[in-house]
C-alpha cells in the first residue's frame, strides 16, 4: 500500500493505487459511458478512500463545461429570495448543475465579481442585479438570466418577472372602488426597474379615476421592515392621514401591519405576499395582498437560464421575457368607507 504524505494527490497516485491507468482515471472523473461499472466503482472507491479532490479548473477545460451556476442576489434574509434561492437550487440539481450563491446590493461590487476569474468559470449566471443602468451587462459573455428584475430597453438579455403594472393598478382600482381617496403608498426605491413599474400602475388607477393623488402621500425608503413601521407613522402622523395604505413588497407590508397593530388602527392595508411564509402570516391576519408565484419565477429562470447554455436558443440580439401575472387575494383588511 502507498504511503501518502499532506500534499495535494495527483491523478497518477490515485491511478497507482487503484492499479489502473491515468487515463482510466480521467475518464471516470469526467464520466465517460464507455468505462465498465466494475473499474469505475474501483477507481471511485480510491478516491474516496485517499480523499482526492479533482482539480475543478482542468475538470472544466476538459469537458468545456463547470456544471456550475452562479446566483446573485441582494440579500438572503428576505422570505422572497430564501424561497426563490431553494427553488433555483433544487431545479439546478435536476439538472445536474451546482449552484452558488452571491450577495450584493452594491452595482459596483456586483461588477468586480462578474468580471471576476470565478464567476468566469461558470457555466451562466442568475441575476436579480442590483445595476440601475442595464447595458452594464450587455458585455458579459456568459448567458445571463435576469430575475424579477425590469428595464424599459433592455433588448438583449433574457429575464423572468411579474406583471407589476397590472397588479398595482388593479389593487388601487380596488381600494378606489371601496371608496378610498386618500391613499398612501410605502415603496423601496433600489434599482431594478420594479418600483416603477409598481408605481406606474399606482398612479394610473388614480388618473383613470380622475383623482388626484396627494403626491406627499407617497414614501420612499428602502424594502426593509423599519421602512415600512417608519412610513406608516409618518402617514398616521399627518393632519389628515390616508384611509388606506398599500405596502409595496412583503417587507414593508410586515413593518405598516406592525405599526397599525400597534397603534390599534383601522387603516386599510393592501401587501404584497412573496413566499409561502407570507401567504401563511398574512391569510392568518386576513391581510389583502397581491401574491407572487416565487417557485414559478425560479423554475422558468433555470429553464431559461438551460436553453441558453444547451444552445437550444440561438444566440440573437433579442432576448425572452416571462412575466407572470400577480394574484389579487381579497381578504378582510380593506373597510368598504362607501358604507359611511
Amino acid at each position: 500500500m502507498m504511503i501518502l504524505n499532506n500534499k495535494k494527490l495527483t491523478i497518477k497516485e490515485v491511478a497507482e493505487y487503484a492499479e489502473v491507468s491515468q487515463a482510466t482515471v480521467s475518464r471516470v472523473l469526467n464520466d465517460y459511458k464507455w468505462v465498465s461499472p466494475e473499474v469505475k466503482n474501483k477507481v471511485n472507491r480510491a478516491i474516496q478512500e485517499l480523499n482526492y479532490v479533482p482539480d475543478f479548473n482542468a475538470k472544466t477545460m476538459v469537458k468545456g463545461k463547470s456544471h456550475m451556476v452562479v446566483v446573485i442576489v441582494p440579500v438572503i434574509d428576505n422570505h422572497f429570495f430564501t424561497q426563490l434561492i431553494n427553488t433555483i437550487i433544487s431545479e439546478l440539481k435536476i439538472n445536474n448543475y451546482y449552484t452558488v450563491i452571491y450577495t450584493t446590493e452594491s452595482a459596483e461590487e456586483e461588477l468586480d465579481f462578474l468580471n471576476s476569474s470565478f464567476c468566469q468559470m461558470a457555466d451562466g449566471i442568475l441575476d436579480a442585479t442590483s445595476l440601475e443602468d442595464i447595458r452594464l451587462l450587455y458585455n458579459i459573455r456568459k448567458p445571463l438570466v435576469l430575475i424579477d428584475r425590469f428595464f424599459s430597453n433592455n433588448f438583449k438579455i433574457d429575464c423572468v418577472t411579474s406583471d407589476n403594472f397590472k397588479a398595482m393598478y388593479r389593487a388601487t382600482k380596488y381600494l378606489i372602488e371601496k371608496g378610498h381617496q386618500r391613499v398612501g403608498y410605502i415603496t423601496g426605491i433600489e434599482g431594478h426597474g420594479i418600483f416603477q413599474e409598481r408605481y406606474r400602475g399606482f398612479k394610473a388607477a388614480f388618473e383613470d379615476s380622475g383623482i388626484i393623488f396627494p403626491e406627499e402621500y407617497y414614501i420612499k425608503d428602502v424594502w426593509k421592515i423599519d421602512a415600512g413601521v417608519r412610513g406608516c407613522n409618518k402617514l398616521l402622523e399627518m393632519s389628515n392621514p390616508p384611509t388606506a395604505i398599500i405596502a409595496g413588497n412583503n417587507l414593508l407590508t410586515y413593518g405598516v401591519l406592525e405599526e397599525l397593530e400597534r397603534r390599534k388602527s383601522n387603516v386599510s392595508i393592501i401587501g404584497f405576499e412573496e413566499c409561502d411564509e407570507d401567504i401563511r402570516t398574512f391569510s392568518r391576519k386576513e391581510i389583502t395582498c397581491l401574491q407572487m408565484n416565487t417557485e414559478k419565477i425560479g423554475k422558468e429562470a433555470v429553464s431559461m437560464l438551460m436553453n441558453r447554455i444547451n444552445n437550444e436558443v440561438i444566440r440573437e440580439n433579442a432576448n425572452r421575457v416571462k412575466s407572470f401575472e400577480l394574484i389579487f387575494k381579497e381578504r378582510k383588511s380593506v373597510l368598504d368607507v362607501t358604507r359611511y
